[in-house]
C-alpha cells in the first residue's frame, strides 16, 4: 500500500507562491529518493507525510545540522563553478521560478 503524500499546494504560503511550492515539492522528493543520505531522506519522508512541517523539521536537531551541512557544501559547490556556469544556473532558476 502507498503511504499518502502531501502534493506542492500544501507548500503555498504568503511568502511562497505557486511555482515555488512545486519546486520545494520536487527538492524534497528528490530527498526522500535518499541522494542526500539518510538523514535528509527521513526528513523529506516525514515532510511528505504530513507528519512534520518543514519548521519543525529546522527545530530538529538533526535534520537542522544535515540541512545546514548539504546547505555549506551547495554554497561551496557555487562559489568554485565559473562565472558564466553560475549564470546558467541562475537563469534557469529564473525560468523555471517565473521570474526576470
Amino acid at each position: 500500500m502507498t503511504e499518502h503524500q502531501v502534493g506542492p499546494e500544501e507548500f503555498v504560503t504568503p511568502g511562497r507562491d505557486a511555482a515555488r511550492a512545486r519546486l520545494l515539492h520536487t527538492s524534497l522528493r528528490a530527498l526522500a529518493r535518499g541522494g542526500a543520505g539518510p538523514v535528509l531522506q527521513e526528513m523529506a519522508e516525514e515532510v511528505l507525510g504530513g507528519r512534520m512541517g518543514l519548521r519543525e523539521c529546522l527545530r530538529t536537531g538533526a535534520y537542522a545540522e544535515a540541512l545546514t551541512r548539504e546547505a555549506t557544501a551547495a554554497h561551496a559547490e557555487w562559489e568554485r563553478m565559473p562565472e558564466a556556469e553560475r549564470e546558467h544556473h541562475a537563469a534557469e532558476a529564473r525560468r523555471l521560478l517565473g521570474t526576470s
